[in-house]
């Protein structure tokens, strides 16, 4: 399973990224295991947003990549749940190959260190 995570940070820009492992993932941002991306270390996480899971890494890829691309304003619609995955990503993506991880959404990043 692959997933795509989007992060909060204390600044409030969101920091996105795909993993096969989230709360290792987690770790790595937070400095306690070595391979937390660049950005992270001078922008604390502080909760998770959403978390999308998909059974195949091009689509975990192609996810991760077209988030990326989208401005704030959408990525803030998005999250907030007001506009719905295929109305953010069209026809970019096929919206029957993720679906929301709910386990990890609005976490406070706080609770897990």
């Amino acid at each position: 399973m692959y997933y795509v995570y989007v992060l909060r940070c204390s600044d409030s820009s969101l920091y996105c990224g795909y993993t096969t492992d989230v709360l290792h993932r987690l770790s790595a941002h937070l400095g306690k295991v070595p391979g937390g991306a660049k950005y992270t270390r001078s922008h604390r996480p502080v909760r998770y947003e959403i978390v999308w899971k998909t059974s195949c890494k091009e689509s975990a890829l192609k996810l991760e990549a077209q988030f990326k691309k989208i401005p704030k304003s959408e990525k803030e619609f998005l999250i907030a749940g007001s506009g719905n995955f295929e109305t953010v990503f069209g026809d970019k993506l096929n919206a029957d190959d993720y679906e929301r991880a709910a386990e990890y959404e609005r976490s406070l990043i706080e609770s897990q260190e």
